[in-house]
């Protein structure tokens, strides 16, 4: 539920302490934030990678889905962003586990060549990960320096102005999973097949344990507005005058932004070989994403490298020959 800002009329969202385009405060309402004593949230915190997991009757796992280790409970003050909406699963179980031995299997020349067979597969997780999906209206001034109408210096500044409209902007939110992975599943979602949170099950989707958002209200905001200024000095590049520029710095003022909570769907798979762990990440909809760590045959690389030197010997001992 929203309600308008009294300022700048932006959407406030419930538990929002300040509003998101003008910072205005808002008043609790009567009731809120009397009791000391009130309830709060409480997460379960891994001890080990540090992710919020939501703990799920269903699976019975006291355990931390990520890495395995053991959880502890978490009592917060400000208010804890929760997801309104997931994507279901669209691959299953078995479809996952022959993702990762086709990705196995094509490692590469570098690769045990009994990787995909020797490979230990040890647990197959579903997981949703925690995002925020993002809309925003804004004027986006830049500043840049090009080489358009540089005469005596190789550089001239530059500054403008330009309206952007940021749609369904995914800016993610999960601790269990690092940046870059997420960046890497992202634009692989769709994000049209979202559901209520609450809704049912797809037939045949096993039940996932979906993570709670590690950043408070406060600290959420700050990250949704970096992932806009990233997303703006891209999007300002083709209006920089001239064919070369640097320097670019942008400010966004915002005049209107929503936010959704969304999980977002994956496939967290743990295989061993030759006892070491190694993690592989399937994309919950697109089996043919697939990416993790895998090991390396440093014999091969080994033998490559005693070949270079022979090579490099043989090219010098020729070159001395010839013009000794």
């Amino acid at each position: 539920m929203t309600t308008p800002c009294t300022r700048c009329h932006g959407q406030l969202e419930h538990g929002d302490l300040r509003c998101a385009v003008c910072a205005l405060p808002v008043p609790l309402p009567a009731g809120d934030g009397a009791d000391e004593h009130a309830a709060r949230a409480q997460v379960l915190r891994c001890t080990e990678c540090n992710a919020a997991v939501a703990f799920s009757p269903r699976a019975q796992a006291p355990h931390c889905a990520f890495c395995g280790a053991i959880m502890a409970i978490e009592q917060l003050v400000d208010p804890l962003e929760v997801a309104e909406v997931r994507i279901p699963f669209s691959v299953d179980r078995e479809t996952a586990v022959a993702a990762l031995r086709g990705w196995l299997g094509g490692r590469g020349w570098f690769a045990p060549r009994a990787l995909r067979d020797d490979a230990v597969l040890e647990t197959v997780t579903p997981l949703c990960w925690a995002g925020w999906v993002v809309s925003a209206q804004a004027t986006v001034a830049w500043a840049a320096d090009s080489d358009e109408g540089a005469r005596r210096s190789a550089w001239a500044p530059h500054a403008g102005r330009v309206p952007m409209r940021f749609e369904a902007m995914v800016v993610p939110a999960s601790r269990g999973l690092g940046s870059d992975e997420c960046r890497r599943l992202v634009p692989y979602y769709d994000l049209r097949r979202a559901v209520p949170i609450e809704s049912a099950s797809v037939p045949g989707e096993e039940p996932a344990m979906i993570e709670s958002f590690d950043t408070q209200r406060s600290a959420a905001r700050r990250q949704v507005q970096r992932a806009i200024e990233a997303t703006a000095k891209t999007r300002v590049e083709p209006h920089i005058p001239g064919r070369r520029y640097r320097n670019v710095h942008v400010a966004c003022l915002l005049q209107g932004q929503t936010t959704e909570r969304i999980a977002l769907p994956a496939w967290v798979l743990a295989y061993r070989y030759r006892g070491r762990p190694y993690r592989a990440i399937v994309h919950g909809q697109r089996p043919e994403i697939v990416f993790g760590g895998s090991p390396t045959d440093w014999g091969k690389v080994g033998r490559l490298i005693a070949i270079a030197l022979a090579v490099a010997a043989l090219i010098a001992g020729l070159y001395l020959t010839r013009y000794r």
